[in-house]
């Protein structure tokens, strides 16, 4: 009975010790910048813009088959960039692993449903769970690349357009934008002198008093 205890206690502590190694042994993940962005235009207008903002993932052996695995979520950022009536958008997603020839572990594509609320201007959405075989380690040089399944076309666009942090503003800003700001101006005359308003210039001036008054002021 002892002597089971001692190795019940030892399993313990090797399962302890290796755990967080485990956890640690995960190749780098890296989403190119201009696979991470991509525009849906309805009409002629770009309506939303997806953006694969981030991902989450951990990496695992399989004891079945004792093959290595890495579990990728990627984190989707929606934008509407124009009004529509779209509720529901769908884009495809890549997760591709290489190294050289004999690690070369090939690419995957995942489609996935996005779906924002009609009243709103941008959401977060955590993406379905992939799972893809890595190599074993040590990862030095290994790299998974995570991205957006983007046409010629999307690319070049994706491209060219500008990184922007879209601000949405509220009605009442809106409201505010289309009134005139009220401004006070405040003039020294002395006492020869006085305060006209020229239609010309549409600004207060001062002038001499009794001074002739020509067709430009009132």
């Amino acid at each position: 009975m002892k002597r089971f205890l001692i190795c019940l206690f030892s399993i313990i502590i090797a399962a302890c010790g290796t755990a967080p190694q485990e956890a640690r042994q995960c190749p780098l993940i890296s989403v190119p910048k201009d696979m991470s962005r991509i525009y849906q235009t309805f009409g002629h207008a770009d309506k939303f813009q997806i953006t694969l903002s981030g991902y989450e993932s951990y990496c695992y052996t399989e004891q079945a088959n004792n093959r290595r695995y890495a579990v990728i979520t990627p984190i989707f950022k929606v934008r509407r960039l124009e009004p529509d009536t779209t509720t529901s958008l769908d884009v495809n997603f890549y997760v591709k692993t290489s190294v050289n020839a004999e690690d070369y572990l090939g690419i995957r594509h995942f489609s996935q449903r996005l779906d924002i609320p009609l009243n709103a201007k941008e959401v977060t959405i955590v993406g379905r769970q992939t799972k893809t075989r890595i190599s074993n380690p040590p990862y030095d040089g290994f790299t998974i690349s995570l991205g957006l399944v983007l046409s010629p076309a999307d690319l070049a666009k994706a491209q060219k357009m500008l990184d922007i942090d879209y601000r949405y503003l509220s009605a009442e800003e809106l409201s505010g934008l289309n009134q005139a700001t009220p401004s006070t101006v405040y003039i020294e005359v002395s006492p020869d002198e006085e305060i006209i308003y020229s239609d010309i210039d549409n600004a207060p001036q001062v002038v001499k008093k009794d001074r002739p008054k020509g067709n430009c002021c009132n």
